[in-house]
Order: structure tokens, then C-alpha cells, then sequence
């Protein structure tokens, strides 16, 4: 769909962005609309041809859709899908177009109107109702995956991170770390597309025209590279201006001289802009290049504008929520999983994170409208809490979920009737567990939120009917969790196990990462709590740091100096007993055996010539001493050797070296001695 090749010329104007970081940064914190959201505006035939991958179950479409939602609304995005209208062109691609509305339709509006999601249907082609509404700022951004929407005129696209698009195949985006996370893509304005690649939306549809899009074929041997370079030289810019001033004669007129110069241009390139000369393609240009008929639908597509409407008739109602109970009513009426025990299971993955989220983001609001209308731009302040002032917390209140999460009035009766009365007293958000600053997310601060989903449970509750019935109980033991259920505690992740276990208790707490800057504004308390916490225990480890480097370097010095004076008591012994007197009769065995170890573990390798002079001297000894003498120096070498082994202090070669020729000695004249005697 859309022009071939298009994508690749501009993909230098890229800007690769995390889905969670544009959403919280440029929607919630931005806050454009007041809505704390990034409004952006899809196609919806594009949903519906990517949807028909859903093969099992039944209605794998829908269930497509749904989940679909489910997984872009975890961030806080504020869609709008746009449906094709009745206007729109018979013949794309060489193909009559069915004008009639898709099967899907009315799923996906119901689907739409339960998650709270805005839809429209398009006078014409969605796309281009979208280039529209993104011009005059009713939405932010286009979400898609064809380009033809910077043809009509848009300002800002970010195209569909989907990996089972070719495009994406071949040129993933990846996130710091160089992985493909599936929560990162390439984001374009029509401003870098201009600054970068000097392109405007008169150059754009000049290409489109040239190599062929939706609408037509193109001009034969005229491909994007070639469009790229007459676009750069002004040629489609020249010719958007004449279409939109010049009636139809003068507009002929002015086409006549722009071919000829087009023709010029292609036979020298004087300015370098093509890759080459194309003088055969300039000889065999079309002569009645433009289509006209084409030329308008670019340039005067089937919108909301041309049929007169404005920004103020749309009606857009970015205020709606997710209806909890209507939603598992829909699951109920569409899907194979609909009876109870399912739809609880299912929802605590699918559901509860995004309406978790929701809920956060409608006590923003209702905190930004309660500061509006206080004179004092200050929020207002409570008694000191712990030795800090607590702060205006707006909370996530029962009654604030009932009213703006279960609006359809069935389901609110069935919650009123069989409501327990502690509801109120289970905070949604009880805790918060740990933060953390995460490449998928770009490295926004997020919180690990404990959450209590009992009132989340009793809604959806409230919108089942009973109208199924379980088919295989046996399926419940198959615990279908995702990276969410995985318990984080003091910052370590415990992996899970991979043994099946049974789904949790419906009513069972879960864990959930949320922006910081969501989680502040409605519970500044527990940012508060966890903050004083975590400087509490970044000051404790601080000192154990402090005070084992202290002990650590204490325990050095005291070895030391007490090595060294033993080194020296050792030395005076040794010194004060005769050099031949230094036997075993004179030093007890097991002083001896201390004194020689704390000698040598001090003393340095002796060098080669100290090692010769000792042996010479103990071979003097040796002729001289008594056979008793022997054995009982023998015995005591013994000892030496075993306070040597259980020592761990003796380790330098030279050390072991001396012993070994001292012992060898001694034993050699030992045995020399017993021999002549």
C-alpha cells in the first residue's frame, strides 16, 4: 500500500522513539489537550487487514482487535480510529474497491465504544481524514504504516511498530542496547523531512506521481530516486501551488512549460541532483504527464474540510473510559473463553494493567480540574506526617472507579446490589515496590505498583451474564502469566518456574510498572513513603560501605604491626642464643617451629649467594653434631614442617625453596654422620 519505496527515501529523517516514552512525555506530561494523553489517530482498514492473521478460536478477528487495544492502551495513548466513508475512490491498485461495510465493522465499534476508545467514519479515505485532523491539531499524531499520509498533508506520523511488516523486517528499530524490543519506532515529521532531506509535500506527491502509488502506475522507468531528485529541485513544489491557484486552462498551460523543463532536467542534470542522465526517459515522457483527475486526489482529497465540517464538528470525546463490565460482556457474546473463570483469568493480564492505567490517569484530570478551579495555585496541604507536610493526595477513590469505569447501567445496578461494604476500604495502588529506569521505555522513571484488583474483579463481575458455560475446566490449570506476574523483591527479579501452576486467586494482588509521573501526581504519599524508604536504605548501605572499608583498613594496620613485632621478638631470640648453640637441646620444640615460620614469612626471598653461604654453614654443623642431636632436630623439622602447612602466610617461592635445601642438607649430612658412626 501506498508509494513504493517511499519509506526508504525517508528513512534519514527518522527518529527511532520508545512508545511508553512519547506517550508519557509528549501526552501525559506535555499534556497538549488537558486530557493527560497523546492523541493519535488510526486507520482502521489497516487494523482490519492485520487482524485477519487471527486464525483459531472463535472470532480470532475481534480477538485480534481487542488485544490489540489492550496492548497499545498500556501506555497513555488516547486513539482515534478513523473507518473508510462512502467517498472514497472506486479504483485502487488496479482494483474495484467494495464500498460496503466490512463484517468487522460493527464488532470493532463495539469493542472500540467498550475500551472507551473515539472512532469516526471518514467522508472519504480514512488516511487522508487523518493528514487532516493532524494539521489542525484535533490529533497529535497518525499512527500508521503507509505513508500516503504525508501526501495529504500531515504534519507527524510514527509508523506501526508491527514485526510482521516487510519494512520492519528489514530495517528493525532497536532500542540503546541494539535489541528489537517490539516498543520502539521511527517517528516523522514534515518538518525533518524538510530540514533534512529538503522535501515538502508538493516534492512528496511529485514522487508518488513519477514512480506510482494507490491511484496509478507511475511514469515507466521512473523510479523513487529519480522522483527524489526532480523534487529537490523544486519541481513538485511548483506544481502543488499551481494546483491549488491555477484554474484548469491556466493550470494546462503551466503544465506544458513544466514538462519541458522536467524533460531538460532529466537530459543534462545540470544541478546533480539525479543519479544520472536520462535522456531516454526524457525523450519518452509522457505528454499529458499529470493525470489531473490523480493530481486532485492528493492535492483536494474527500475530508471532513471539504464537506464543510470544522474542527468543532467533530465531537471528539477524548473524556470516555473503558466500561469494565460492558467489556466482559463483549468477551461473553464473541469469544470461545467467555464464562466467568475465563474472563477473570484473562483480564488480569489483558485488562486490569491498561484500566489500571486509566484509572491513574482520570484522578490526574480530576486533580487538574480541582486545581483549576482553586484560586490558590498551590495544592493545599494537611498535618506533618513523620516530620515532612503532607501533601494534597487525590487517590484512586471506590467511588471514583465505580462512577467513571462502569457506566452502563445493568452492570451498575448488579454492583450496587451485591457490593460488599469494606469496597471502600482496599486502596486500588497499596504500595510501591521499586522503581527502575528501562532501555524499552527510553529510561523514563517508572514505580512496580502493588495493586488490589478485588473492585476491578467485582465489575466485570457485574457485566457477565451467564450465558456460557466452561468447556474444559482443565484449561484454568494453564496459567497463561507474561512478564508482570514475575515477583521483584529488593530489586532481584525471581524468575518463574516453569512448571505449570493454577491461575492466582481473582482477588489476589498483582503487580504492575507504572510511570512515576502518573504515580506522583495521584499518590504523592507513597512516592513519598518509598523515597524516604529508599534513601533510608541507600544511607545504611552507604555506611556499611564507610565502616567495613574502616574495619577493613584497621584490621590491616594491626596485622601489620603486630607481624612486625613479632618479626623482631623473633630476631632478638635468634640473636641472643650462640650461632652454635642454636639447636633444639637450647630453643623448645615449639617455640622454635613459631619463631622459624614468623622469620621467613617477614624476611624476603634470599638471594642465591645467602642461600650457598647457610648450606656451607649447616654442612659445618652438620659434621659436628651429635646422631641424638639428629633425630631430635629430625623430629623437630617435622614439626617445622607441619606449622609451615597449617600457616597460610608462607607462600613466596624463595621461602619454600630455602627449607627444602636446608632440610635436604641436614638430612644428607645426617645420614653421613650415622653411617661413619
Amino acid at each position: 500500500m501506498g508509494v513504493a519505496g517511499l519509506w526508504d527515501v525517508l528513512r534519514p529523517a527518522g527518529v527511532p522513539r520508545s512508545l511508553t516514552h512519547m506517550a508519557v512525555v509528549d501526552g501525559f506530561e506535555a499534556n497538549p489537550a488537558g486530557m493527560r494523553g497523546l492523541r493519535i489517530g488510526i486507520d482502521a482498514s489497516i487494523w482490519i487487514v492485520h487482524s485477519a492473521n487471527g486464525k483459531e478460536g472463535e472470532n480470532p478477528e475481534l480477538r485480534t482487535i481487542l488485544f490489540k487495544c489492550t496492548k497499545l492502551m498500556r501506555k497513555p495513548f488516547l486513539p482515534l480510529f478513523v473507518f473508510d466513508g462512502p467517498y472514497r475512490p472506486d479504483v485502487k491498485r488496479g482494483k474495484h474497491i467494495n464500498k460496503a461495510a466490512h463484517w468487522m465493522v460493527a464488532g470493532m465499534q463495539a469493542i472500540f465504544t467498550a475500551l472507551g476508545i473515539e472512532w469516526r467514519t471518514a467522508p472519504g479515505e480514512a488516511e487522508a481524514e487523518l493528514a487532516y485532523l493532524n494539521r489542525i491539531g484535533v490529533i497529535d499524531v497518525v499512527l500508521t504504516d503507509d505513508v500516503d499520509t504525508f501526501l495529504f498533508g500531515a504534519t507527524k506520523l510514527m509508523r506501526n511498530c508491527n514485526n510482521t511488516l516487510s519494512g520492519n523486517q528489514s530495517f528493525p528499530v532497536l532500542n540503546e542496547l541494539g535489541k528489537d524490543d517490539g516498543n520502539h519506532t521511527m517517528t516523522y515529521s514534515s518538518a525533518d523531512i524538510e530540514h533534512k532531506l529538503g522535501l515538502k509535500q508538493g516534492g512528496l506527491i511529485l514522487i508518488a506521481l513519477l514512480s506510482g502509488g494507490d491511484y496509478h502506475d507511475g511514469v515507466r522507468g521512473c523510479g523513487p530516486a529519480v522522483g527524489l531528485g526532480l523534487a529537490k529541485c523544486g519541481f513538485g513544489d511548483s506544481l502543488l501551488d499551481a494546483a491549488r491557484t491555477l484554474g484548469e486552462r491556466d493550470l494546462n498551460t503551466f503544465l506544458h512549460g513544466w514538462r519541458q523543463e522536467i524533460c531538460l532536467e532529466l537530459r543534462t542534470n545540470p544541478r546533480k541532483l539525479l543519479p544520472t542522465k536520462k535522456v531516454a526517459l526524457a525523450n519518452s515522457f509522457p505528454a499529458d504527464f499529470p493525470d489531473l483527475r490523480i493530481l486532485d486526489m492528493y492535492v483536494n482529497p474527500r475530508t471532513s474540510e471539504t464537506v464543510g465540517k470544522t474542527a468543532a464538528d467533530m465531537r471528539l470525546n477524548w473524556d470516555k473510559e473503558p466500561d469494565i463490565g460492558l467489556i466482559a460482556g463483549l468477551c461473553e457474546q464473541y469469544f470461545e473463553w467467555g464464562y466467568r473463570e475465563m474472563i477473570i483469568k484473562r483480564f488480569r493480564t489483558i485488562i486490569w494493567p491498561y484500566a489500571v492505567l486509566r484509572i491513574i490517569r482520570r484522578a490526574a484530570i480530576l486533580a487538574d480540574r480541582k486545581q483549576a478551579r482553586s484560586s490558590d495555585t498551590i495544592l493545599p496541604s494537611t498535618p506533618r506526617k513523620k516530620g515532612r507536610e503532607r501533601t494534597f493526595s487525590v487517590g484512586t477513590p471506590s467511588k471514583m472507579i465505580k462512577h467513571h469505569f462502569s457506566t452502563s447501567s445493568q452492570a451498575s445496578r448488579a454492583y450496587d446490589s451485591d457490593s460488599d461494604s469494606d469496597d471502600s476500604d482496599e486502596q486500588l495502588i497499596s504500595k510501591i515496590h521499586l522503581s527502575r529506569r528501562h532501555v524499552e521505555t527510553d529510561k523514563i522513571l517508572e514505580y512496580r505498583l502493588e495493586i488490589a484488583p478485588k473492585q476491578l474483579v467485582r465489575l466485570a463481575d457485574a457485566g457477565i451474564e451467564g450465558r456460557r458455560q466452561p468447556l474444559d475446566m482443565t484449561g484454568l490449570s494453564d496459567w497463561e502469566g507474561d512478564e508482570d506476574d514475575e515477583e521483584e523483591e529488593e530489586g532481584r527479579k525471581k524468575s518463574k518456574s516453569k512448571t505449570t501452576k493454577p491461575p492466582p486467586p481473582p482477588d489476589s494482588r498483582l503487580r504492575l510498572w507504572l510511570p512515576a509521573s502518573m504515580v506522583a501526581i495521584v499518590e504523592p504519599e507513597l512516592v513519598a513513603d518509598f523515597k524516604e524508604k529508599e534513601a533510608k536504605k541507600e544511607s545504611k548501605k552507604a555506611g556499611k560501605t564507610s565502616s567495613s572499608a574502616g574495619t577493613s583498613k584497621a584490621k590491616a594496620s594491626g596485622t601489620t604491626a603486630a607481624k612486625t613485632s613479632k618479626a623482631k621478638t623473633a630476631k632478638t631470640k635468634i640473636a641472643a642464643i650462640p650461632e652454635e648453640d642454636c639447636d633444639e637441646e637450647h630453643v623448645p620444640r615449639e617455640s622454635a617451629a613459631k619463631v622459624t615460620i614468623t622469620v621467613l614469612q617477614q624476611e624476603p626471598a634470599p638471594s642465591k649467594e645467602k642461600i650457598v653461604a647457610s648450606t656451607s654453614k649447616n654442612f659445618a654443623a652438620g659434621r659436628d653434631a651429635d646422631p641424638k642431636a639428629m633425630d631430635q632436630f629430625f623430629k623437630t623439622s617435622k614439626g617445622i614442617r607441619n606449622a609451615k602447612k597449617s600457616s597460610s602466610i608462607a607462600k613466596g617461592k624463595g621461602q619454600t625453596v630455602l627449607v627444602s635445601l636446608i632440610t635436604l642438607t641436614l638430612g644428607t649430612l645426617y645420614l653421613r654422620k650415622r653411617h661413619q658412626a
